[in-house]
């Protein structure tokens, strides 16, 4: 194997925009490392170790769990090909589903009675069993429900208002790690909803994994210097609304340059975006890609 034909990690990590702790992860967790060493010299990814890390980073990004994606990437017989069926809730029975389901009506209710107490008694209880749940299983369909109404009546922006207060506390109460961040959060220019960010926020610290977040409405301008103070290993963009691309041009050409680069949120264009921006479509999605040991 020539040096041209092979990548070191960090070269490899470079080029799929992954961290490379998350292919020292993957290498230790599923046996997804170089094949080959040679003794007074580092581990270099050839070919065939490459094809197999890059379709473990696609699969995950597609939404297969990384335990399955990693024996579909290593070609292991009775490994799970339906996406839909990994991507549900870990362990989840139809029990679970139904309670998740009775919670989000009960969340629902309560903002629409405009019950503060109520909303904290549900959202606590929920949030400390898990962000990811919570959010994917009881508080976005909830979410979504006053939202139908409120644009088929215009009656219940106060509704929304309070649900969203009160979903922003609770994720904020998941304790932080102590650590140095190393991912960076931030909302495009003009977008106002921040909420998915504070999701992520609360998600990756569950985990352990420590973040900035600047909030809503952040300018190209104050981004890029964001970076540049900071050298984060990952930036995550959202997007509710439509947007061009200038932000994203602004974080590939900043320096130090991060080696993950995250465009969520459905306001991003469905093509012509750099083959290396990542495209998670669900906050669980999200997490395994920025947290892979959590």
């Amino acid at each position: 194997m020539t040096e041209e034909a092979s990548r070191s990690a960090g070269e490899l990590a470079r080029h799929l925009g992954v961290p490379i702790t998350t292919l020292r992860t993957w290498d230790r967790r599923y046996g997804l490392g170089p094949d080959g060493h040679e003794p007074g010299r580092h581990r270099r990814y050839g070919k065939q170790d490459q094809a197999r890390v890059e379709r473990m980073r696609q699969l995950v990004a597609d939404g297969v769990a990384p335990s399955h994606a990693a024996r579909r990437a290593l070609g292991e017989a009775g490994a799970p090909e339906d996406v839909e069926a990994t991507d549900r809730v870990p362990g989840g029975s139809r029990d679970e589903e139904r309670s998740y389901a009775s919670r989000s009506r009960a969340l629902r209710r309560a903002a629409l009675a405009l019950d503060p107490g109520q909303l904290d008694h549900i959202l606590g209880p929920s949030v400390v069993e898990g962000v990811v749940p919570a959010w994917t299983r009881v508080i976005c369909p909830a979410m979504r429900h006053i939202g139908e109404r409120n644009d088929a009546t215009g009656h219940y922006v106060d509704t929304e208002h309070m649900l969203s207060a009160a979903v922003t506390a609770a994720l904020a109460r998941v304790a932080r790690p102590s650590a140095r961040p190393n991912i960076l959060l931030a909302c495009v220019p003009e977008e106002q909803h921040t909420l998915p960010l504070e999701a992520l926020a609360a998600a990756l610290a569950e985990v352990g994994q420590p973040c900035l977040t600047l909030g809503a409405r952040v300018p190209v301008t104050a981004l890029t210097d964001a970076i540049s103070r900071t050298g984060p290993d990952a930036v995550v963009l959202w997007a509710h609304l439509p947007v061009g691309q200038d932000p994203l041009d602004a974080v590939l050409s900043a320096r130090p340059r991060p080696a993950v680069i995250a465009a969520c949120g459905p306001g991003w264009p469905t093509t012509d975006l750099v083959p290396s921006i990542l495209r998670p479509t669900s906050l669980r999605q999200a997490v395994a890609l920025l947290a892979p040991d959590g």
